[in-house]
């Protein structure tokens, strides 16, 4: 292949859109998928070995992480004691994991020049520190698929149930963007398109950065400000909801906000902020438009989906149920689920 023919098929590659993969397991089938959604854990910890032990309970098919899955620079030397070790009863059952990029695990890393930006790790370069970015993306039980920043998973493979798609909101319009005078074009434009193909009956969006969230508290330690006060991504939400909206996306999860809070449907579509994995939980102010329990809690949310109905519960710690609902399509709201204490019940 002459030089100049390779450079532009080289180019080409770096930009086409990640195909959804074929993948299998327990729990996937035409009629229900059992899907776990963890938020911000990545630390090692009591804290997240406890919300592991419920979703070993739980038994969910698959596990997507909502980002900041490394604490707290993304360190390719904590993958270990820090995911493989804390997952292990989960990932030797065959339970499939896949995850977003958080900005955490992008700590150390600028954008590259290139433009657009490539799909997979060439988006990354160092800083004048350590960029893990790569590393993230070829760790084989992180689930990126074809070691790429966004894709798509559809459950089953054939004619899917459901379809989620995992996005990488460090590069999209955010308050902590790597990108400042230009945009990752070619991932909106994916999702665009994915969305546009997708035939499945159940569309969902993961990312780390919550585009709608109540807003946390400020704290202050002898009147100096310290941690909270994050609020939602306005920015995102203007750059990615109308593409939802166009193409009836169904739910959004997302972290980063290390609590628990569900909003309202807003235009048809179902926004979750699940940032409770293991990392330091704070509360938020209270604010119209979601649940009222934005309590300091450790958690993950559990979602069943059938051809008729999307069942979500978010379950903490002790394995108490916090919050719960299911709807179906067409719904204007959440209707309630019998009641129960702890995650055993159906």
């Amino acid at each position: 292949m002459r030089p100049v023919a390779a450079a532009l098929l080289a180019a080409l590659l770096a930009v086409l859109p990640a195909s959804a993969p074929s993948v299998r397991g327990q729990g996937v089938s035409a009629q229900e998928v059992h899907i776990a959604f963890i938020g911000d854990g990545g630390t090692g910890d009591s804290k997240q070995r406890a919300v592991r032990d419920q979703v070993v309970k739980d038994n969910p098919a698959r596990v997507f992480l909502l980002g900041d899955n490394i604490y707290s620079e993304g360190s390719r030397r904590y993958f270990g004691p820090r995911f493989d070790e804390i997952y292990a009863p989960l990932l030797t059952k065959g339970v499939s994991f896949h995850a977003a990029l958080g900005n955490h695990d992008v700590e150390g890393c600028d954008a590259t020049p290139l433009n657009p930006l490539p799909a997979d790790g060439r988006a990354y370069v160092a800083d004048g520190l350590r960029c893990n970015a790569s590393y993230h993306l070829a760790h084989g039980p992180f689930g990126y698929v074809r070691n790429l920043r966004y894709y798509s998973v559809a459950l089953p493979p054939t004619n899917p149930l459901v379809e989620v798609f995992v996005l990488d909101t460090n590069t999209l319009k955010t308050s902590q963007s790597k990108l400042l005078l230009r945009e990752d074009t070619a991932q909106v434009q994916w999702l665009d398109q994915a969305l546009g193909a997708s035939r499945a009956t159940w569309k969902v969006v993961v990312m780390h950065h919550p585009p709608h969230s109540p807003t946390t508290g400020a704290k202050s330690f002898f009147f100096v400000p310290i941690g909270g006060g994050r609020t939602r991504e306005f920015q995102l939400d203007r750059q990615i909801t109308p593409i939802l909206r166009r193409h009836g996306v169904d739910v959004v999860f997302a972290g980063h906000n290390h609590f628990y809070a569900r909003m309202f449907p807003q235009e048809g579509i179902r926004y979750f902020v699940s940032g409770g994995g293991g990392r330091k939980t704070y509360g938020f102010e209270a604010a119209p438009g979601y649940v009222a329990n934005g309590d300091d809690w450790y958690h993950f949310v559990s979602v069943r989906v059938t051809p008729t109905a999307f069942t979500y519960r978010a379950i903490d710690r002790e394995g108490v149920v916090r919050d719960s609902g299911w709807w179906a399509k067409g719904d204007a709201a959440d209707r309630a689920l019998p009641a129960n204490r702890t995650a055993g019940g159906s």
